[in-house]
Order: structure tokens, then sequence, then C-alpha cells
């Protein structure tokens, strides 16, 4: 068997060994996905909850004009903009939970 031929035989080994692995990742990421999508249909936050989230999420977005503002007048100010993005990336979070688990509770 010349060099072609052999490369061509390891490829196609690799293949063999590869591809389940991946399809069994694509599996269980598509069974843990449906699953917590299962799960969210079920749990709901109480009133109170929800009114904490809300008031947590207004919070978060009263805090980002002074975070412009300080990045405004310092604009290569990695750590105010870190900030910033921090208070941006929470208010997201809650509001995906407050999306997920309270809307239907008004």
């Amino acid at each position: 068997m010349d060099f072609y031929g052999e490369l061509k035989q390891e490829q196609h080994l690799y293949r063999l060994r590869t591809k389940p692995m991946r399809t069994i990742l694509i599996v269980l990421a598509l069974i843990t996905n449906l699953a917590n999508n299962v799960g969210a249909g079920e749990k709901k936050y109480s009133s109170k909850d929800c009114e904490g989230i809300s008031k947590t999420i207004d919070y978060l977005l009263s805090l980002t004009p002074e975070f412009w503002d300080r990045l405004k007048e310092t604009p290569n100010n990695d750590k105010v903009a870190i900030e910033l993005s921090w208070v941006v990336d929470m208010a997201a979070n809650y509001t995906t939970i407050y999306t997920s688990f309270c809307e239907d509770n008004e």
C-alpha cells in the first residue's frame, strides 16, 4: 500500500472514532436543553420574589448612566468599561430570569 492509501485509511479510522463522540455530545446537549425547558414551565417564583427581581433590575439599570458618564470622561478607562459591562450583563441575566419565571404571574 502506498503512502496515500495509508493516509486515507488513517483518515477513515479517525472519522470513525470522532463521529460517535460528536453525536453523543450533540444528543446530550439537546437532552439537557429540553430538560431545562421542561422544568422552566413548572417553576414559578412568588409575587414577592418577582418584585424583588424587578427592583434589582431597576437598580442595576439606574447605575448605568453614572458609568456611561464616567466612560465618556475617560474613554480608555478599562476599569469603568468592565464595571459597566458587568452591570449591564447582570441586568440582562436578571431580566432573563424574570422573563422565564415571573411574566406569567402578572
